[in-house]
C-alpha cells in the first residue's frame, strides 16, 4: 500500500443520505420514530426547504469527493444528513426521475419538477408529524423558512402555484389535484401565522436572512404589512360556523415512488376534529393578538371562550390541532383578569390600587405576616393616599391614612431595623390618636413572629418608650397587655420611666453635662456591653447600648471605649467642642463606627449610621452649628457613597447621574470639605467624564492636581483636529512621579505612592487608556530600545524625548505600568490592546510565560473564544513574531514553528531553525501539532526530517496528514482558507488550554 496515497474517509454507519428518504417511503417514518432523531424534525424541514431546486444554494463539488455535506442556509452541516441539492447519486436520480430544468410537470397544475414536488411533500409530511405546532416551528425555524413552508402547504393543498402573501382578491378555488378540505386547513394556517407574526414583527424583520432564499425583503415586508382584519374575520367566522374541519394526517402526504408516476395525495385520511378543539386554538390566538393590540375587552372575551371550549373537550380525545399549554393558558387568563386561581397578595395589592384602595387595610395586615409586597411599594402607597386626600381626589377619612402609616411602621420593624418610620409616624400624627392602630398592628403580627423578630419588636417598643414623652405612659400600659416582655423587663422599664432625667435626652436636655446615671452592673456585664457596642452595626442598637453604659465609668467618655474609632477633621473639632453630653458620645461613636464599617466594605450600614446622626443633630438644639454639622455629615455620606460606587463600579449600586450632581455641588460649595472628599469627588467626576467642572478648580491643591490636569487634557483632545500635541500639564505631573529623588517641595506631589492612590480609583476606560499611554511613552523613552517599544491608543499625543532621562527610575515606571495594566484588565478584561501591551511589557522584562499568556488571551478574545476568524488587527506580524520569540525562549520550538504560519509570508528560515532545535518542554511534542499545520511545504520538511532521523512512525503520521483532502494543492482558495481557519482555531484552543487554564 502506498503511504502517500490519500486515505478515503468512510461514512459513519448511522449516516442517512438525503435521497434515501425518497427511495424508501418508510425510512422517514422510522427516522422520526426514534427517541431523539438526529437530525430532528425541524432540522429536516430546514434541509428539505434548502434543497428544493428553486430555493437551493448551489453545492460546490471538489475533486475526489462523491458526496457533499448538506448545510442549510445560515446553518452548518447537520449531523446525520449528507448530500447536497445538486449532489445526487445515480440511484437517487433514477428514483426522482428528474427532468431537465426547463421541463415541467404540468398535468397537476403545480408546474413543479418531480424533485421539487418530492421534497415539498417530505417537508409537509414532517410538519404534519409535528401536528403543525406553530409554537415549535416558530422557536426553531427561521422566519423566511416559515413562509416557505406556508407557501408549499398552500401550493400542494390548492393544487396550483401560489405566492406569499396571498392576493387580497384571492380565488379560493382548487385545481383538480387540490382538495377543498386541505385548502381550508392551509388557509386557516395562513391566517393564524399572519396574526402570530404581528407579535414578533420587529424581531422578524431583524432576523438574518439565509442567502438565495426565494423570499426577498420586500415580500417579507409585504406579508407582515398585510391587513389583519380579514384574518380576524375569517377566524371568527370559522369559530361560529358549524362546518366540519379536517386536519392533515401523517399519511395524507404520499411520497413519490420511483416505480409510480402518480403524484396525488391521500386527502381521505384527513382527521375530523371537534368544533371545541378548533375554537379553543383559534380563540387563544385571537386573545393573544387582542392583548398585543391593547383591545382588552375583546381579549377577555376570546380568552374566556378559549377556556370554555378547552374544558368542553372530552378528556380521552387526542388533540391534533390544539397545542395550548396549561401554564400559558393560565398566564393569558391572569393577564385578562379572569383566572380562577387564587391571586397572590401582591396581585391583590395591585388590584386594590386600581380600584381606589378597596380592601387595602386587610391586605397590608396580611402582608405584615408574610411580607410579600415590597416596602417601597407600601411607602409609595402611603404617600399617594396622603396626596389624594389633601388634594380632594380621594373622599376617604384621614383614618385610612393613619391605618396605612401604622401598618407600614410595623412592616418597617422587620425590614431594616430603622427608627425613621416610627419617628416620622409619631411626629406626623401626634395630634391624632396614633397609638391604637399601631398597637393593633403589633398584636396581629406578634403570634407569627420568630424569636429574632420578637427581639426586633422589643427594641422598637423600647425605642418608642424612650422617645415619645407624654405618650410613653399610655404606650407602657399597652405594652403590658401585649405579653412580649417578661415581668423583670417590665419592672426595669418602669424604673427607667420613673427616673427624673430620661436616659435619652429630649431637645431641651441634649447639652446637659450631668446626663449620666448611676449603674450597679458588674465588670463582666460592662465588658459584654462594650463588646456589643464595638461589634454592632445598627444605630438604634448603639443608642440603647450607650444608655446602658452611661454610668459605668463617669470619668471616661464612652467614645474612648474603642481607640480605633477615628473621626476625621474638621468634624472632630466640632464634636469635641460640644459640652459633655449624650449627643457628643452618640455623634463620635456613630462617626467612628461608620468610618470603620466603610473601611470593611459595609457601605450601607455606614451610610445608615451617618443618616441617623444627621437626623439626630437636626432634632437637637445645637444653635449656630446645626447647619455646619449637617453639611459636614452630608459630605461624609457622599464620600462613603463615592467610595462604594468606585468599588462596585460595574454593578452600578447608585444613580451615577445624581451622584455626579452631588459631587459638583460639593466641589463648588462655600463650606469646603476635607481634602480626601475633594479628591474623591474630583476623581468621581473624571470617571463620569464630567470634565468641564474640574478645570475651574484650584489646581494648586495637591489633591486636585492630577484630576484637573487629566480633565484639561480630555477637553483639549475633544477640541483638537488631527494628531496635535495636547496640554502637557498631565505629562509633566506624571513624569515628576518617577524622579529618582522626588522634588516634593517644588512639585507638591508625594511620588509614586500618591500616583498609585489616584490610579487605584480610576474606573472609566478612556481615563485608564490615557494613563497607560503616558506611562507607556515614558517607558519607551527611558528604555530606548525599539525592539521592546510599547504601543497603545493616545501614545502619539506625548513628547518623544525627556530632558535628563537618567534622573528618572525606569524600574518604578515598569512596576507602575505593570500594576496599572493588571488593574485596568480586572475592570475591562477584553481590551485587546492592553492585553498585547502587557505581553510586550512582560517580554521586555524577560517574563516569557506571562507574555505568552497575555498574547494568547488577546488572540482568544479577538476571535470571540475561537469562534470567529483571526483578523489582522488582532494579530499582525509584529505580535506574531513576539509570540514566536516567547515560544522559542520557553523551549516550545514546535509551537514557534506553527506560529510561523500565522505570518503574512512564512519565514522558512525561522521555521527550519526551530524544527532543528530539540524541544525542552514536555508540552511541545512535535507530532501533537501536526493537525494544526496547513502549509504543505512545512509538512514536507517534517517528513524529510523524520526520514533523516529514522523516525518511521512519525514520518507515516506526517504523510497521512499531508494526504487529507482539505490540504490538496488543487483545492480552490475558499477551501484553503477554511482549512487554515479551522487549524488556526484548533491551535489557539491548544495554546489557551496550556497558558490560560
Amino acid at each position: 500500500m502506498d503511504p502517500l496515497k490519500p486515505k478515503p474517509v468512510p461514512l459513519a454507519a448511522e449516516t442517512v443520505l438525503w435521497f434515501e428518504f425518497l427511495l424508501d417511503p418508510h425510512k422517514i417514518t422510522q427516522h422520526l420514530q426514534r427517541p431523539q432523531p438526529e437530525p430532528s424534525a425541524v432540522e429536516l424541514i430546514m434541509q428539505f426547504i434548502s434543497m428544493t431546486p428553486d430555493t437551493a444554494t448551489p453545492s460546490v463539488v471538489t475533486p475526489g469527493s462523491d458526496l457533499q455535506s448538506l448545510s442549510g442556509p445560515g446553518t452548518g452541516p447537520i449531523p446525520g444528513v449528507v448530500g447536497g441539492a445538486n449532489a445526487t447519486s445515480p440511484a437517487a436520480s433514477a428514483a426522482l426521475n428528474v427532468p431537465p430544468i426547463t421541463q415541467r410537470q404540468g398535468e397537476n397544475g403545480l408546474q413543479l419538477t418531480r424533485k421539487q414536488l418530492a421534497l415539498k411533500i417530505l417537508e409537509l409530511k414532517v410538519a404534519t408529524w409535528l401536528r403543525w405546532d406553530l409554537d415549535a416551528l416558530e422557536k426553531s425555524l427561521p422566519v423566511l423558512m416559515q413562509l416557505a413552508l406556508l407557501r408549499d402547504l398552500c401550493t400542494i393543498s390548492y393544487g396550483r402555484s401560489l405566492s406569499i402573501p396571498l392576493p387580497s382578491e384571492f380565488d379560493m378555488k382548487t385545481s383538480a389535484s387540490g382538495n377543498e378540505r386541505a385548502a381550508r386547513f392551509a388557509l386557516t394556517i395562513y391566517h393564524r401565522m399572519l396574526l402570530r407574526m404581528q407579535l414578533i414583527k420587529e424581531q422578524a424583520l431583524k432576523t438574518p436572512r439565509p442567502p438565495n432564499m426565494y423570499q426577498t425583503v420586500d415580500q417579507l415586508q409585504q406579508f407582515l404589512d398585510s391587513p389583519t382584519q380579514p384574518s380576524i374575520e375569517y377566524l371568527q367566522q370559522l369559530c361560529s360556523a358549524g362546518k366540519p374541519f379536517y386536519v392533515f394526517h401523517y399519511d395524507s402526504f404520499v411520497t413519490l415512488q420511483c416505480d409510480d408516476l402518480g403524484t396525488g395525495q391521500n386527502y381521505d385520511l384527513m382527521h375530523l376534529i371537534t368544533p371545541q378543539e378548533l375554537r379553543a386554538q383559534l380563540h387563544y390566538e385571537l386573545a393573544q393578538y387582542y392583548l398585543f393590540t391593547k383591545q382588552y375587552v375583546l381579549a377577555r372575551e376570546a380568552a374566556a371562550a378559549c377556556n370554555t371550549n378547552l374544558q368542553a373537550i372530552p378528556s380521552q380525545t387526542t388533540l391534533y390541532f390544539c397545542h395550548i399549554k396549561p401554564v400559558e393558558l393560565e398566564g393569558l387568563l391572569q393577564a385578562c383578569g379572569i383566572s380562577a386561581q387564587q391571586q397572590t397578595l401582591l396581585e391583590r395589592f395591585q388590584q386594590s390600587l386600581l380600584s381606589n384602595y378597596a380592601d387595602i387595610v386587610p391586605i397590608l395586615k396580611m402582608d405584615n405576616k408574610i411580607r410579600e409586597i415590597p416596602l417601597v411599594s407600601r411607602r409609595q402607597l402611603e404617600l399617594d393616599i396622603e396626596g389624594s386626600i389633601s388634594s380632594g381626589i380621594l373622599k376617604e377619612p384621614a383614618h385610612l391614612q393613619l391605618q396605612v402609616a401604622a401598618l407600614n411602621v410595623v412592616r418597617n420593624i422587620f425590614e431594616w431595623g430603622s427608627i425613621f418610620g416610627s419617628v416620622e409616624y409619631f411626629e406626623k400624627y401626634r395630634e391624632l390618636d396614633c397609638l391604637p392602630p399601631l398597637v393593633e398592628g403589633l398584636q396581629e403580627v406578634l403570634p407569627h413572629c420568630s424569636l429574632k423578630e420578637q427581639v426586633a419588636l422589643k427594641h422598637f417598643l423600647i425605642d418608642c418608650l424612650l422617645h415619645q414623652g407624654g405618650q410613653s405612659r399610655q404606650l407602657l400600659q399597652t405594652v403590658r397587655g401585649i405579653g412580649l416582655f417578661s415581668p423583670e423587663e417590665l419592672q426595669d422599664l418602669d424604673e427607667q420611666m420613673l427616673q427624673a432625667a430620661p436616659p435619652v435626652p429630649t431637645n431641651s436636655l441634649a447639652s446637659l453635662s450631668d446626663w449620666m446615671c448611676h449603674s450597679k452592673m458588674t465588670r463582666v456585664d460592662v465588658a459584654a456591653l462594650e463588646q456589643q457596642l464595638i461589634s454592632c452595626t445598627n444605630a438604634n442598637t448603639v443608642r440603647i447600648l450607650l444608655v446602658k453604659l452611661c454610668g459605668t465609668a463617669p470619668g471616661r467618655p464612652l467614645w474612648a471605649i474603642n481607640p480605633s474609632w477615628d473621626v476625621p477633621q474638621p468634624i472632630k473639632n466640632l464634636i469635641m467642642g460640644m459640652p459633655v453630653s449624650f449627643l457628643q458620645d452618640f455623634s463620635y461613636v456613630l462617626l467612628g463606627k461608620a468610618r470603620e464599617l466603610a473601611m470593611r466594605g459595609n457601605y450601607i450600614d455606614a451610610v445608615a449610621m451617618l443618616s441617623v446622626l444627621k437626623s439626630e443633630t437636626q432634632r437637637q438644639e445645637m444653635g449656630a452649628n446645626v447647619q455646619l454639622m449637617c453639611k459636614l455629615l452630608t459630605w461624609e455620606i457622599l464620600y462613603i457613597q463615592v467610595t462604594q460606587t468606585l468599588e462596585e463600579w460595574h454593578q452600578k449600586p447608585l444613580d451615577l447621574q445624581a451622584l455626579g450632581g452631588r459631587c459638583k455641588q460639593c466641589l463648588s460649595d462655600s463650606i469646603i470639605p476635607r481634602p480626601d472628599i475633594l479628591e474623591s469627588c474630583a476623581i468621581m467626576l473624571l470617571n463620569l467624564t464630567e470634565f468641564t467642572p474640574l478645570i475651574y478648580l484650584d489646581k494648586r491643591s495637591g489633591a486636585l492636581e492630577l484630576p484637573v490636569a487629566f480633565a484639561a487634557t480630555f477637553i483639549e483632545m475633544e477640541k483638537m483636529k488631527g494628531p496635535k500635541k495636547v496640554c502637557r500639564d498631565a505629562w509633566d505631573l506624571m513624569l515628576s512621579m518617577f524622579l529618582s529623588v522626588p522634588k516634593r517641595a517644588s512639585s507638591g506631589v508625594a511620588g509614586t505612592s500618591s500616583l498609585q492612590a489616584f490610579l487605584q480609583r480610576i474606573r472609566h476606560q478612556s481615563v485608564f487608556g490615557l494613563s497607560i499611554s503616558m506611562i507607556g511613552k515614558i517607558h519607551n523613552i527611558l528604555k530606548d530600545d525599539p525592539n521592546h517599544d510599547l504601543s497603545c491608543e493616545y501614545m502619539q499625543l506625548w513628547p518623544t524625548s525627556i530632558n535628563n532621562p537618567i534622573s528618572y527610575s525606569l524600574r518604578s515606571v515598569c512596576e507602575t505600568l505593570q500594576w496599572l495594566l493588571s488593574e485596568a484588565l480586572t475592570h475591562y478584561p477584553q481590551t485587546i490592546s492592553w492585553l498585547k501591551m502587557k505581553g510586550d511589557l512582560d517580554l521586555a522584562t524577560g517574563n516569557n510565560e506571562s507574555a505568552m499568556r497575555c498574547y494568547v488571551n488577546a488572540l482568544v478574545t479577538g476571535t470571540d473564544y475561537c469562534t470567529m476568524p483571526l483578523q489582522r488587527n488582532v494579530a499582525d506580524d509584529y505580535v506574531i513574531r513576539k509570540m514566536i520569540r516567547c515560544a522559542a525562549n520557553l523551549g516550545c520550538h514546535m509551537q514557534a514553528t506553527v506560529l510561523c504560519q500565522f505570518l503574512d509570508e512564512i519565514d522558512y528560515g525561522i521555521v527550519f531553525k526551530n524544527l532543528s532545535e530539540k524541544s525542552s518542554n514536555f508540552t511541545d511534542a512535535m507530532d501533537a501539532y501536526y493537525s494544526c499545520i496547513w502549509d504543505t511545504t512545512l509538512l514536507e520538511f517534517i517528513v524529510n526530517l523524520h526520514a533523516k532521523r529514522g523516525e518511521h512512525s512519525r514520518k507515516l503520521e506526517a504523510i497521512s496528514m499531508m494526504g487529507t483532502l482539505e490540504l490538496n494543492a488543487n483545492n480552490n482558495e475558499e477551501i484553503k482558507r477554511e482549512s487554515a481557519m479551522v487549524r488556526k482555531s484548533r491551535f489557539l484552543r491548544a495554546l489557551a488550554k496550556q497558558y490560560l487554564l
